[in-house]
């Protein structure tokens, strides 16, 4: 057992001095992350936070951002779904905290799966180590995406998990499996899930294909399939109501279910940018220096030279090991699915044809898991160089240590003409001024010739360090040691630059003290205006503002906002409206206050407050504008026009050619052409995150128009407890038709989906833990406890 605890403990000591190395500002230095991914769901959370604990409900619907949108089913608001973090919480382990055990967690995962194949502790302690320090697992933390770090750690805990249960076959370890997959897709970012289920079944092929009998196969491939069954069903609280959200959602409204090809292909790696997984620079370092082919890239790719050197060691080296070939195997799927776009053979074929797969972007996310498979290799890259070099392997040092003496002569020799031709392919930056551009293109340069001076320097130590050890100069230990400390001083020079970039880089640290953080999110002169009016409305926020989430800290309803996976109706209004720049589309919305940083001439609006708004990003001067004519929340119209007859609604709508006060498009009408509704009023009106109630009175049958974005899914609307009709009008809105005489109207939000499906989660859970009880109670037995 000491052989087991020992390193394990050791190398948990040594994740965790390499994290607080990483993250030292955060974690003595009182500095959080403070990127526009981090601020604007942590300003969400708080309304969401204060909501479950007003109510004792989890929050399925909040009303603050885009006129009001799903939080579960749009992957918000996952924390109290996330059984771990439900755990952990009780010990008051939350937020950033929860992620940085996450990033020691994967360490930790790398390291136990490399010692499974019985390696060397050190080769494992790479492993793990070259995983949890990759660029892409700081980037994740740094900028926000904290649901991919967390997911992305699990990666290499499911293929432990994986090839134990393919190994032992035992129910235990098919509960651990359950456990581990459906935690990670409990986390919430289904996407890096899926590669790792996608690595996963390459490695079950594998191991299936090898069994040694029709029955053990059968029976491996049955253990894993209800392994993970038991898995999807411990998620059902999260993902049984994303997929019936799915059709309504931006991200599933394109052809088949899926996103629409040019936008799921957006980013895409270039082949040519493989090249920065041994050169860090070579695509400048994000921002305005980045020069490769994706949108807001603030990352290399790199895998470190040592580590990438080790993992090629690795390959050669270990290449009749078949859990080798697995690797390699994986990663050469995974960057060919990484160029998208640009590799349209392997990535078309997976758009069009593996489920699901057409319901992602960010082809280059794939890279996480070549990430994994580089740090894995160079776990058994290290492990081989621990063993006797000889003979081939002793031919390829010295052909590698010569090409690393060219590359420095020519450098030295040629180092003009170099320059010259580097910068020859850089594009002409897209900056403000002359001054500036030849700025970024000189640190661009400076990153290139660092990257590649580097890569000779590190180059020359590696095949140093090899040399001595083929000339048993040093022993394995030692070389071994001395080709990890440099491996992971390579890797935290880099992450250091996105941690905290350096003077003349060009780019800014996102890190900011936790009270300056606290005093954006406090009450200032403009949020404290507009909380004072009592009444039910909405805000505009204009220009720049418009994806702004604060105000929904203070329950400020606001038409803009910041979501990936919006509701596609209020997606399509946003597209033809640019923005909601249209004074009828937001009378119609229930704006009352338009917030612009820029003077607006307009003779419905007037100056009614003029204030500091204090956002994350700093201070900035704003004016309130009052809008005349807006539409209360609900309200009657006196005719409602089949949109059968109405081609464009929109057109209608942003043309002005109708009158929404009086006139109502209605969408499957069971009528034709125009109605005539008598009158009537709306005597009163509560609003509630998650049920609208209104107390209405008409002379004859009438036609309520409620200003909330249509989503029949989950919005129902009874009147006196009896189900109606909610209509699609106005092209966004929801109507209902009224009869004669007093009623009550309560439109409400349905829970059942997201109840079930939690139920669902809760079983599944269960019986995954007492599978997984039965293999300690099987240690037990057989005497594993003294």
């Amino acid at each position: 057992m000491k052989k087991l605890i020992l390193p394990f403990g050791a190398s948990l000591l040594g994740y965790l001095l390499l994290s607080a190395g990483v993250f030292y500002s955060v974690l003595f230095q009182g500095l959080v992350p403070a990127s526009p991914d981090s601020v604007s769901p942590m300003a969400t959370s708080i309304a969401l936070d204060a909501l479950y604990q007003e109510t004792g409900r989890y929050p399925l619907w909040q009303p603050w951002s885009f006129s009001g949108m799903p939080t579960v089913e749009a992957f918000t608001y996952l924390n109290g779904l996330y059984y771990p973090g439900v755990f952990l919480g009780v010990f008051q382990v939350s937020g950033l905290w929860l992620q940085l055990l996450h990033f020691v967690f994967a360490g930790l995962g790398g390291f136990v799966l490399l010692r499974y194949f019985k390696l060397h502790d050190i080769a494992a302690f790479l492993g793990g180590a070259a995983f949890m320090l990759t660029p892409y697992m700081v980037t994740m933390f740094i900028y926000g995406h904290g649901s991919q770090l967390m997911t992305a750690a699990y990666m290499p805990w499911v293929l432990w998990a994986g090839i134990r249960l393919l190994d032992s076959m035992h129910p235990s370890d098919m509960g651990v499996l359950a456990l581990l997959a459906g935690f990670q897709l409990q986390r919430g970012h289904v996407q890096i899930a899926y590669y790792t289920w996608l690595l996963l079944f390459l490695l079950i092929v594998w191991k299936v294909a090898t069994g040694s009998s029709a029955a053990k196969r059968f029976k491996k491939s049955a253990m894993i399939f209800v392994a993970l069954c038991i898995a999807v069903v411990i998620s059902a609280s999260v993902y049984l109501p994303v997929f019936e959200y799915t059709p309504f959602s931006v991200r599933g409204s394109g052809s088949g279910g899926g996103a629409a090809y040019d936008y799921a292909t957006m980013w895409s790696m270039h082949p040519r940018e493989f090249i920065t997984y041994f050169l860090p620079g070579a695509a400048g370092f994000g921002g305005i220096t980045y020069w490769g082919k994706m949108p807001f890239t603030d990352y290399p790719n790199y895998a470190g030279f040592i580590v990438f050197c080790l993992a090629v060691t690795g390959l050669i080296a270990e290449r009749r090991n078949g859990f080798v070939r697995f690797l390699a195997g994986g990663t050469v799927l995974m960057v060919f699915l990484a160029f998208g776009k640009y590799f349209s053979p392997v990535y078309d074929l997976f758009y069009h044809f593996v489920p699901f797969f057409s319901r992602f972007r960010v082809p280059s996310m794939a890279l996480i898991v070549v990430s994994l498979t580089l740090a894995l290799l160079a776990g058994f890259g290290l492990h081989a160089v621990m063993q006797e070099i000889k003979g081939k392997g002793l031919r390829l040092l010295k052909g590698g240590a010569l090409l690393v003496a060219l590359s420095a002569l020519g450098f030295l020799f040629f180092e003009t003409s170099f320059e010259g031709f580097i910068r020859s392919l850089f594009p002409i930056p897209r900056v403000e001024s002359a001054e500036l551009a030849q700025m970024v293109d000189q640190v661009r340069w400076n990153l290139w010739k660092s990257s590649f001076l580097g890569m000779v320097c590190f180059g020359g130590i590696f095949a140093a360090l090899l040399w001595l050890r083929s000339k048993q100069v040093i022993g394995a230990v030692l070389t071994a040691s001395f080709l990890t400390l440099i491996a992971l001083v390579d890797l935290l020079m880099v992450d250091r630059q996105i941690v905290a970039p350096s003077t003349g880089s060009l780019q800014s640290s996102q890190l900011v003290s936790q009270r300056y953080l606290e005093r954006a999110f406090a009450e200032d002169d403009v949020t404290a205006f507009l909380r004072a009016d009592s009444d039910v409305f909405r805000v505009y926020p204009a220009g720049p503002l418009f994806a702004e989430n604060k105000f929904s800290v203070f329950g400020i309803e606001s038409t803009g906002g910041y979501h990936p996976a919006k509701l596609q109706v209020y997606d399509e209004l946003l597209q033809v409206s640019k923005n909601l720049a249209n004074i009828d589309v937001l009378q119609m919305l229930n704006v009352r206050y338009v917030v612009s940083m820029s003077p607006l001439d307009h003779p419905l609006l007037d100056v009614v407050h003029e204030g500091e708004l204090r956002l994350a990003r700093g201070p900035v001067r704003v004016m309130v504008y009052r809008l005349a004519g807006s539409m209360p929340r609900a309200w009657f119209v006196r005719e409602g026009v089949s949109e059968k007859e109405v081609m464009d609604v929109y057109g209608k709508l942003l043309g002005g050619e109708i009158d929404v006060t009086t006139q109502a498009l209605v969408e499957d009408a069971p009528w034709i052409g125009g109605r005539q509704f008598g009158e009537a009023t709306v005597s009163s009106i509560e609003v509630l995150p998650e049920k609208i109630s209104l107390s209405v009175q008409a002379d004859q049958e009438a036609f309520l128009v409620l200003s909330e974005v249509f989503f029949p899914l989950r919005w129902k609307v009874m009147i006196d407890d009896h189900e109606q009709q909610v209509f699609k009008t106005n092209g966004l809105l929801r109507g209902v038709s009224v009869p004669a005489g007093e009623h009550r109207v309560v439109f409400s939000f349905d829970r059942r989906g997201f109840e079930n499906g939690s139920r669902l989660a809760f079983a599944g859970f269960a019986v995954a833990l007492l599978l997984a009880g039965t293999g300690l109670s099987g240690l037990k037995r057989r005497g594993g406890f003294k």
